[in-house]
């Protein structure tokens, strides 16, 4: 049930995650699937962590103590 819930995924955009700065980075592969979801996770201006799913470019952007979703746009 997993894998297919990432396959559906795969064919729709990620949406943004919130801003914040990116506390954490994970990697996900799902038994028996070639993809592998890439995983933010940042703390927001309140103090919340929230994780979220990102495309591997923006995975690849972004690193820890960086501002999200600047680090995406920034980093070429």
């Amino acid at each position: 049930m997993a894998a297919s819930a990432v396959v559906l995924l795969a064919g729709c955009s990620l949406p943004d995650g919130p801003a914040g700065v990116v506390v954490a980075k994970t990697e996900r592969t799902p038994p028996a699937s070639a993809t592998r979801p890439y995983f933010l996770t940042v703390r927001t201006a309140d103090g919340d962590r929230k994780d979220f799913q990102v495309y591997v470019e923006d995975f690849d952007k972004c690193s820890p103590g960086e501002p999200y979703p600047q680090c995406k746009e920034t980093h070429g």
